[in-house]
């Protein structure tokens, strides 16, 4: 079993063809898709013989610190090297880390064949509902673990993933999660230019990444255009009459839009701790939901679910959720107060 799995796991070899100035067709060998090249060849395509095999098992063990090739720590170490991982965001590849060194602390030593076993399942549970009082946290371990296995799914390292739909234990109505009058009323004392980011944000849905680095150059007469950290897309944010008189009250015009108190670019972790200072204790809501108050701030101009989801990166769905929950009762309410006024 542990030799074919070891084939298997080579299986993974990355070989890219690239034809040079002169006319020359190149090929590299890589000991998986963003690892290291172990081969370089002109012409003919190169036939994987066993000393590529070995060179890429040793490349494979030297990036995992030793651990055999045929080991669940080496499929982590070759997902955290993956174009995969290396295209989120820096902060996201934070975030995945801290969970993936839990993972490797538990299931690194493991055989990757243990996870062709769909019992495996019921162990990946177990892990997760070490964390069950903190909900959240738990299910960002089982989605972890489903992504890794995933990745090597579709790697040709396993052929199932048994971390796969594994059902949530936080469940929230997200439709619920927007700032309203309350919030903002009770912010009312926190320093300016908290204030000025927090408006910001929800004239724009940026998440906390993208509303630190906006800068005057992505901000023109008819919209804030951008490259979002994230998911890497193009974000068209419409400058609508609104956002352009708050943006007309900040006085400089170059570099960052936003600046702290002495005047520097806000960091994401000193914006995040100046709102985690400012807030009142019973405080419930995030920076984070003033994505869902842009969108019920855009509804409320009118526009479609469609038209919404494009601008934010949301499900038509999940748009149409949060205008039922505010815009649609709202309108009821003032409607009736309306009819009974009259």
């Amino acid at each position: 079993m542990r030799g074919r799995r070891s084939n298997r796991i080579l299986s993974g070899l990355h070989v890219v063809k690239k034809r040079l100035a002169s006319g020359i067709i190149r090929w590299n060998v890589y000991a998986w898709r963003g690892g290291p090249c172990i081969h370089r060849q002109d012409g003919a395509r190169p036939i994987i013989t066993p000393d590529l095999f070995a060179q890429a098992i040793a490349a494979r063990e030297e990036a995992s610190g030793g651990a055999p090739s045929d080991t669940f720590k080496a499929v982590i170490v070759a997902y955290r090297a993956s174009p995969e991982f290396e295209r989120l965001a820096d902060s996201t590849q934070r975030d995945y880390n801290r969970i993936l060194d839990r993972i490797d602390e538990q299931f690194g030593a493991a055989p990757i064949a243990a996870f062709e076993d769909r019992r495996m399942r019921r162990d990946i549970i177990e892990w997760r509902d070490l964390w069950r009082g903190q909900p959240r946290t738990a299910d960002k371990a089982a989605v972890m673990m489903a992504t890794v296995l995933g990745w090597a799914v579709e790697n040709a390292l396993l052929t199932i993933n048994v971390a796969a739909g594994i059902p949530q234990l936080h469940s929230a109505d997200k439709s619920d999660m927007i700032w309203e009058d309350r919030h903002w009323q009770a912010m009312a004392d926190a320093p300016e230019q908290l204030m000025q980011a927090l408006r910001l944000a929800s004239m724009t849905g940026l998440r906390l990444g993208d509303l630190v680095r906006l800068d005057w150059s992505q901000v023109s007469d008819k919209a804030i255009i951008l490259t979002t950290r994230k998911r890497k897309g193009r974000a068209v944010i419409p400058v609508i009459p609104e956002l352009r008189s708050f943006l007309d009250t900040i006085t400089h015009r170059q570099g960052v839009v936003l600046r702290n108190s002495r005047g520097l670019p806000w960091t994401e972790s000193g914006l995040g701790t100046v709102f985690q200072r400012s807030k009142p204790a019973d405080f419930d809501r995030t920076m984070h939901d003033l994505r869902g108050t842009y969108v019920t701030w855009l509804a409320m101009k009118g526009l479609t679910d469609d038209e919404i989801a494009r601008i934010v990166g949301w499900t038509s769905q999940r748009i149409a959720e949060v205008r039922a929950r505010y815009v649609d009762e709202a309108r009821v309410i003032v409607s009736l107060v309306d009819r009974l006024s009259a």
